[in-house]
Order: C-alpha cells, then structure tokens, then sequence
C-alpha cells in the first residue's frame, strides 16, 4: 500500500467474522438551498462517520436501494420483511467531519450476513488512479459500510427526502428552477453536451 495514501477511520475489520452493522445511518444536506452539501453518515456506536456525496449519489441512494430490497425479497423469500425502528433518528450528528469526498458508490447485499453493504471510494483517489497505470488501480482503498436492511431501506427514503427539499426540478427540462423563475428552451433547442445548452 502506498504511504501516501490517506489513513480513513477504520469501520470494519477485514475479518469475515467480525462484519457487523452501523448503530444507524442516515444522509441529509446542509447549507442553502442551491447550495447545499449532502452527507452521508453512519454510526459506529454513538461515534458520527460523515463522507461528503453528490446530489447524484443521494439520488442513486432513493432509487438503487428499494430496487436491490425488492430484488433479494425476490431472491431469497424465505427472509422476513426489513425491520425499521418505530420512530428512527434520521437527523445528522455533529460534528460533520467527513471521511473524504465520495468519488464512486455501489450497493450490494452480503446473504452470508444478510446486510447490505455500501461500498465508498474517495474521488481524490479515483482522480489519481485516473493517470495511474493499469497496474495500480489494484491499490485503490475502498471504505465498506455495512447495514441492516430496514437501515438501509430508511437510508433510500432519507436520500430521496434529502433531494426532494432542494429547489424543484422542472418537468419540461429537469434542471432545477430557482425563486427567481427559470428559463426553460424550447424542446427542438434542448440539447446538452457536457452538460451545457447548446444554443
């Protein structure tokens, strides 16, 4: 491993044995709207493990997670429904101190453990591996987060509550409209490249 590499708080073992669940997890957004910053944060014990996400992680989050619930009901029906607490704590802890700035996000589902896993990998170092050799990207740190899946079924609604606060999206071009109004093209003008109009 590269010296050079940042140290993350470590989470979780590499010891099969030892993988077990956050205390919760949860992801919001902070700052003025058209502004804001979305975190994702679990909790190992009552101690806050923050990463900084896109809006477009968070909405991956809404969508991806009810899909890949919906997939191991399907694949595995002798599980029982995902548990969620009655009244759970989805607010965001202080302090906000993130990990990093998460680059690339998957979702999985471990069925030796039956958790779903969150997979987070830091963008400064997909940039870096970016103008590595082929070679190198073997080396690149991943952080795994692992939660139950009535915590991670809250998670999906969270994300998707978290978004839907921001400004609203209009329904002709999907860019966001601001208090001030928003300029909408002409359907036959709307074409994007880079995501920019072209006009």
């Amino acid at each position: 491993m590269n010296d050079s590499l940042p140290q993350y708080v470590e989470i979780f073992p590499d010891d099969d044995d030892a993988i077990y669940p956050v205390t919760r997890i949860t992801a919001g957004a902070v700052g003025d709207v058209g502004h804001r910053v979305f975190i994702l944060q679990a909790h190992v014990g009552v101690d806050p493990v923050s990463w900084v996400i896109d809006k477009e992680h968070a909405v991956a989050l809404g969508r991806a997670i009810p899909e890949l619930l919906a997939d191991i009901r399907s694949d595995f029906p002798e599980l029982s429904e995902p548990t969620v607490a009655a009244q759970p704590n989805l607010a965001l802890t202080e302090p906000l101190e993130p990990q990093f700035r998460v680059g690339s996000m998957g979702v999985s589902y471990d069925r030796l453990h039956d958790l779903v896993v969150l997979t987070l990998v830091d963008a400064a170092l997909l940039e870096r591996d970016a103008q590595a050799s082929i070679q190198d990207l073997d080396e690149r740190p991943e952080q795994r987060v692992y939660t139950t899946r009535g915590q991670a079924l809250l998670l999906g609604q969270q994300a998707e509550k978290s978004v839907s606060a921001g400004r609203p999206y209009c329904p002709n071009c999907g860019e966001p409209v601001d208090d001030f109004g928003h300029f909408c093209l002409p359907a036959t003008a709307r074409k994007r490249h880079a995501g920019e109009y072209l006009h």
